[in-house]
C-alpha cells in the first residue's frame, strides 16, 4: 500500500490529478514518473531564471526585486 501512495503522489505531481481506474504501480512506471518530475522541476527552474534575467535587464536592482516583480505580475494576472 505504501508503494501505491508514493506512486499516487508522484502521478499527481506529474499529471496534476491522482491516478484512477486500474493503474497499478510498477518499478518502471515509478522510475518514469520520477524522471518526468525531475525534468519538469528543471524546466520550471530554467523558466523562473529566464523571468529573473528579463526583470534584471529592465531595471530590477537585484534578484529579490526581480522576484517581487514576478510575484506581483502573477498575482495581478490571477485576479484579472
Amino acid at each position: 500500500m505504501q508503494d501505491y501512495s508514493y506512486f499516487s503522489d508522484l502521478y499527481k505531481d506529474v499529471h496534476g490529478v491522482r491516478p484512477h481506474g486500474l493503474i497499478q504501480p510498477t518499478a518502471e512506471s515509478i522510475e518514469w514518473l520520477q524522471s518526468e518530475l525531475d525534468r519538469q522541476i528543471k524546466e520550471d527552474r530554467e523558466e523562473r531564471q529566464r523571468e529573473i534575467d528579463i526583470c534584471m535587464s529592465v531595471g530590477a536592482m537585484d534578484e529579490e526585486q526581480a522576484l517581487h516583480w514576478i510575484d506581483q505580475a502573477e498575482y495581478s494576472a490571477y485576479w484579472r
